[in-house]
């Protein structure tokens, strides 16, 4: 085990449901703020390794909750790295009640990726200093795998917007639980409660733009200006996450690129699979 961390958390208002419970989300939010903030007192937060171009992300989670905590209560929230192995960070999680009571256990595997390249990397030696871990773990680790869905009895199709892509530039995780929880049947939201959920992240998912210019000369413009894209051709490109689209053009056309055609689209979530568990009946 490496460094623990614990901090305490009160649920607002914007924390709950209609209910007042936090719910599913709000858990994961708490979840991913607390390995932040670990993080970030140890001096290697979001900003200290953007500087580096890399990125922790979730690849996997498993959250099991016992009693979904009420608007205003106050939680004892602990976590700490299990091990590494390479390319992957294991995680554990424990939230309790004022009361001492656990009411949640989580685990998790993050991933560090080359925020460039968008792949990624092995963990530097740093890092396992950093949060006290003493070399790969010597156990088998088996990444979490989860099988994918032939059947399906509810579908919905959702659109990306600008305010679901987070500071690493693609949807952030408690998205996708939320839109899992949207194409249910509200009856079936409104007496049943999600109390366990098991998530893997295959492929990324972008808020993306389709641009293609009449110059040969768009990549110098890209890099310059340190835009997220993908060339597809010397004048077509797509480009990730928030883009105003006024500068981009008036960049362009600083270097005599004109655009041909600009599209909006979103990456599927044909590579996402999600496995939701339990649901027992609210009384």
């Amino acid at each position: 085990m490496g460094k623990s961390y614990e901090k305490e958390y009160e649920l607002h208002y914007y924390d709950v449901d209609k209910n007042l419970k936090g719910n599913m989300s709000t858990i994961i939010n708490i979840l991913s703020d607390i390995g932040t903030k670990q993080s970030e007192e140890l001096g290697s937060g979001m900003k200290e390794l953007m500087k580096d171009n890399m990125s922790w992300v979730f690849y996997n989670y498993h959250v099991k909750i016992f009693r979904n905590p009420m608007y205003g209560e106050t939680l004892k929230v602990k976590t700490e790295p299990v091990g590494f192995k390479k390319f992957y960070a294991l995680r554990n999680y424990e939230i309790k009640d004022s009361n001492g009571n656990v009411i949640v256990n989580a685990n998790a595997v993050f991933l560090l990726i080359n925020l460039e390249k968008r792949r990624m990397m092995r963990i530097p030696e740093s890092q396992y200093k950093l949060y006290g871990v003493d070399g790969d773990m010597q156990c088998e680790f088996k990444v979490p795998r989860i099988e994918s869905i032939t059947e399906f009895k509810y579908t919905d199709t959702f659109k990306v917007r600008y305010t679901d892509i987070d500071a690493k530039q693609h949807v952030n995780n408690t998205k996708y639980v939320d839109w899992a929880i949207e194409t249910l049947p509200e009856e079936i939201v409104d007496n049943y409660s999600l109390d366990e959920i098991k998530v893997t992240f295959e492929k990324e998912c972008k808020h993306t733009l389709r641009l293609e210019v009449d110059n040969n000369d768009l990549e110098k413009v890209l890099k310059k200006e340190k835009y997220n894209y993908k060339l597809i051709s010397s004048t077509q490109a797509e480009l990730y996450g928030n883009v105003a689209i006024t500068p981009l053009v008036l960049n362009l056309h600083k270097e005599n690129i004109n655009v041909v055609k600009l599209t909006e689209s979103e990456e599927s979530l044909e590579n996402y699979f999600f496995n939701l568990l339990g649901g027992d009946k609210n009384d």
